[in-house]
């Protein structure tokens, strides 16, 4: 993983970094585990944030490996 480039906009941190598919499916399988298995209680103790944001993180992680499979099919 290499970051690219970070800056604030609306006191939030963008980070633009290139990340491996491994690394992207790896960081997409645990998601999907913590969401399978720990409560929404537990999910934003442990991470900070809400069930809905975590799905959609892993659900723009399993976008990617789709729009990947469709423009190279």
């Amino acid at each position: 993983m290499e970051v690219i480039n970070k800056k604030e906009i609306a006191s939030v941190a963008l980070v633009e970094a290139r990340i491996s598919e491994d690394e992207l499916a790896v960081c997409e399988a645990a998601l999907s585990y913590a969401l399978d298995s720990l409560s929404a209680t537990e999910i934003e103790r442990r991470f900070g944030a809400t069930v809905d944001e975590i799905e959609g993180i892993r659900d723009d992680a399993q976008a990617i490996f789709t729009q990947h499979d469709t423009a190279h099919a």
